[in-house]
């Protein structure tokens, strides 16, 4: 059983950012996405760029998901979202509310940590802001005080969604994973 799923095709970067975190993962391409045979696994990583049709088929497959999506997350499993970069988004395919505003901005320092597993290691850029319902948690906002990253439980899981445009550090690789319970997408 992978650790972690990417909704990608294979990415030297990611391996790396993986090996060093210590955990197993599993790339996968947009149309696999619904499977009935991926494994079960504790976390699904989506990378900047999913919506935008010049870099990615995902949307398409998150939105034809969307309940095996959520089932993912009530039984457990733990959901990193990066920014679309698209100008809008509303992700209508996740169980939570939130919308998203592209406007690439420079981030000051980010000061977000969960239990010492910071989202990445220095300050670093944002491909947009967030605009959470209620019940949506911000964890860290741009210099102009808006939203970058979001996170919403949702049954025994989690959804993180953030804006800025930096790759996750390992101690947060590492801490998404340990929160997830193995699930499937189904």
């Amino acid at each position: 059983m992978p650790d972690a799923v990417i909704l990608c095709d294979r990415s030297f970067l990611y391996e790396k950012l993986f090996e060093e975190a210590g955990a197993d993962v599993q790339f996968i391409k947009p149309e696999m996405l619904c499977s009935p045979f991926l494994p079960r696994f504790r976390a699904l990583i989506i990378p900047t760029g999913f919506a935008n049709q010049q870099y990615s088929r995902a949307l398409r497959n998150l939105r034809a998901c969307k309940e095996g999506i959520e089932n993912f997350v009530r039984s457990g499993g733990v959901i990193v979202v990066f920014g679309p970069l698209v100008p809008e988004h509303d992700y209508d395919w996740l169980p939570i509310a939130i919308r998203y505003r592209g406007e690439y901005t420079e981030a000051a320092q980010i000061n977000f940590s969960c239990e010492g597993a910071p989202l990445c290691s220095d300050s670093g850029d944002c491909d947009g802001y967030l605009e959470p319902s209620e019940g949506i948690e911000v964890l860290a906002r741009d210099s102009s005080g808006r939203p970058v990253l979001c996170a919403g439980r949702y049954g025994e899981g989690m959804i993180f969604i953030t804006s800025i445009h930096e790759f996750p550090s390992a101690d947060f690789v590492r801490y998404v994973i340990s929160m997830g319970k193995p699930s499937k997408i189904i």
